[in-house]
């Protein structure tokens, strides 16, 4: 692709995503025909989550009529069974209603997929690799069974779970199974989800965005993707941001641009508290795995700053730092480490920080010893000097930043 035409698709992702009209493609259970409709004129659907298998069947091969006989056609006719014995027409299926040739409405598809989800009538969950049998439900050899259903550990799933208004699980023979309410805590000692994030009893829905961004991160810490770029993108409705899918970009390069775009509509700190074995890092992780512990981290108040107190900048974060947050031996040599505070509270502790290192004179810094979240000197600043305090030091710190580099620090 030329440098020119991938502006121009550049250009286009990010103008598909901003528009407010969508369109989704849905599948006639009864005709097995696909119809068009936008935001206003979408009937009522049910919508399936699935582990993707062998021989799958794709728009082009479902619009003409020529789906080849196999595991994937089955699962598309069973599911539409399913549609109508519970009164619905329409259905959506991630591997026929979408057409993964035209870039321009996969990454549409993408930015619009958490919506989908949880517009739905009702997700079904179809685990193909579990069997119910005679079992039920509270039988513990089954709950072990259900627990290690390969449906657990993907990226994508993660969203389909959080999503639907209405969710229910089936098996491999298309058993009903039960719903969230009835595996609420099971499922979140699967996945690591509060029960208050699944439970289907509130009315409306618990906001994903009472759970911190370290949080719903940790969510996603064991979770693969067949692409490494998807393990970003999968993560786009449950920080509710949109950006354009720039498969090619590599999986580090995806989440920081996620990281930036949740920066943009954020000011919560915990985006900062994860951990790696790692001597030196830029100030943002490189995979949802570095926030593996970070599950019970919350977002603290931020007096007297707000949204001002950080922005990106060409240069990197650009980060206020308070003349009381800033050691008094701070020197301005290259080398130089000091432990700043982020706003987060875990187990009652609210004095947590991270440590960073000058990287120049040209006040450039990075963050170091990224092992664990440093302790820092209690503020003693009260809430009237809080919105008095002014601001001594602006300083910025990479967001990206090689390993190699630390044999020139």
């Amino acid at each position: 692709m030329t440098a020119v035409a991938a502006s121009e698709q550049r250009y286009l992702s990010l103008a598909l995503f901003k528009r407010e009209v969508v369109k989704m493609r849905l599948l006639h259970a009864d005709k097995l025909e696909f119809e068009e409709f936008f935001d206003t004129q979408i009937p009522p659907y049910l919508i399936l989550s699935h582990r993707w298998g062998e021989k799958e069947v794709t728009y082009k091969q479902m619009n003409k009529k020529r789906a080849e006989e196999g595991p994937g056609l089955t699962k598309i006719l069973k599911f539409c069974t399913l549609v109508l014995k519970k009164g619905y027409t329409w259905l959506w299926i991630d591997t026929c209603c979408i057409d993964k040739k035209s870039s321009a409405e996969l990454s549409e598809a993408i930015n619009s997929m958490f919506k989908w989800y949880q517009s739905a009538e009702e997700c079904v969950v179809y685990l193909s690799d579990l069997s119910l049998g005679d079992q039920k439900v509270h039988n513990q050899d089954f709950q072990t069974r259900f627990s290690a259903s390969s449906w657990f550990t993907r990226g994508w799933t993660l969203q389909e779970l959080l999503a639907p208004r209405q969710l229910t699980f089936y098996d491999t023979d298309w058993k009903e199974i039960g719903g969230k309410d009835l595996l609420c805590g099971l499922i979140s000692t699967t996945t690591g989800v509060d029960e208050c994030f699944i439970a289907q009893d509130h009315n409306p829905p618990l906001r994903l965005d009472i759970a911190s961004v370290a949080m719903r991160m940790s969510w996603a810490a064991k979770r693969k993707t067949s692409r490494s770029e998807d393990m970003a993108y999968c993560l786009l409705g449950i920080f509710d941001v949109n950006m354009p899918l720039l498969y090619g970009e590599g999986a580090e390069k995806a989440f920081l641009r996620l990281q930036t775009e949740i920066i943009k509509i954020s000011d919560d700190e915990t985006i900062f508290a994860w951990t790696a074995n790692l001597p030196i890092s830029g100030i943002l992780a490189k995979d949802p795995s570095f926030f593996m512990d970070s599950g019970e981290i919350q977002k603290a108040p931020i007096f007297g700053y707000g949204e001002l107190r950080y922005w990106m900048t060409n240069k990197g974060l650009a980060l206020h730092i308070p003349n009381d947050d800033w050691p008094a031996d701070a020197s301005n040599m290259a080398g130089t480490v000091i432990s700043i505070p982020i706003y987060v509270q875990c187990h009652g502790y609210r004095d947590l920080g991270i440590q960073i290192q000058r990287m120049n004179t040209r006040n450039t810094w990075c963050r170091t010893m990224c092992q664990s979240l440093s302790l820092v000197p209690k503020r003693n600043r009260t809430l009237t000097q809080s919105h008095i305090v002014q601001v001594s030091h602006i300083i910025y710190i990479n967001t990206g930043l090689s390993e190699n580099y630390s044999h020139k620090l």
